[in-house]
């Protein structure tokens, strides 16, 4: 049994992963996602074993995975999950079609517009670009001046693509938000806790032992099936009433900054889970 492994740095997570499928007697071949220029063609590439993604560049994945999986290779995560899960408004279309809750959210295309449904939804609200990740350029509104100046900022800068608004509802969270993995099933979580509204580990948030009750997992687990991933990473938001809504989902589960404090195996699972998929 063999996969190949796509990757943009071999971090740490990349190594674990490996090594994990390696120790259950799976040959891995990596390649740097930034060496591949691929045929657009249906003529098979290398050996056409199955590939797990772990591109970081939301482009390259998306692309590479399309790619591959016309060439008839199995990718997981999957061309359609990825393109899904990394754009913010397509992942909350795509829970809003199986009723899956989450926070309210409007997309806007013009500056004006943009700030008077803001100011009708009320204050504070989110905004966040439809693409990127780690908590980079999302920000909090508190007054019609502080979405005229966002709404502004996000018009002006950037190419058309860039001109669209995703605004969220703010939810007052009690000091941490929740992240769920799933494959198939919940296999676990982390709780990441800060002073800071943005709760992100790369933003400074702190990782701590979450034991995922059975209302979380299956939430959870509805919000993947949604979007139709493989591997998976669901971010809830808790309100401080105990009302549970689903954030945001990552297609490329990042976990080094967090596997010590949990205990959770995820390199383990992971392997476990591709294992099972090819078999």
């Amino acid at each position: 049994m063999k996969v190949n492994l796509v990757y943009t740095r071999l971090r740490t997570e990349e190594r674990m992963i490996a090594d994990a499928l390696r120790a259950r007697g799976c040959a891995v071949d990596s390649y740097a996602d930034a060496g591949l220029v691929l045929s657009l063609d249906r003529e098979r590439w290398g050996d056409g074993a199955p590939v797990l993604m772990r591109s970081m560049s939301f482009t390259r994945a998306r692309y590479l995975a399309s790619i591959l999986e016309v060439k008839g290779s199995r990718v997981l995560n999957s061309a359609h999950a990825i393109a899904t899960c990394g754009d913010k408004a397509l992942t909350t279309l795509a829970l809003a079609a199986k009723d899956v809750p989450m926070p309210w959210s409007f997309l806007g295309f013009e500056e004006q517009a943009s700030v008077a449904e803001v100011d009708r939804r009320g204050y504070p609200s989110v905004t966040k670009p439809v693409t990127g990740s780690w908590g980079r350029m999302v920000a909090r509104m508190d007054s019609k001046s502080a979405a005229e100046g966002l709404m502004s900022m996000r018009f002006e800068m950037g190419g058309a693509s860039d001109h669209v608004a995703l605004v969220q509802q703010y939810i007052d969270k009690p000091g941490y938000d929740l992240r769920v993995y799933v494959m198939g099933k919940a296999v676990g979580g982390i709780r990441r806790r800060s002073e800071h509204w943005i709760t992100n580990t790369a933003r400074g948030a702190m990782p701590e032992r979450y034991d995922v009750p059975p209302s979380h997992a299956k939430l959870a687990e509805r919000a993947a099936e949604a979007v139709g991933g493989d591997i998976l990473a669901v971010d809830l938001l808790e309100t401080r009433d105990g009302k549970v809504l689903v954030n945001e989902i990552n297609h490329c589960v990042e976990f080094a900054r967090s596997i010590e404090v949990t205990g959770i195996p995820l390199p383990e699972l992971m392997a476990d889970y591709v294992l099972g998929v090819l078999r």
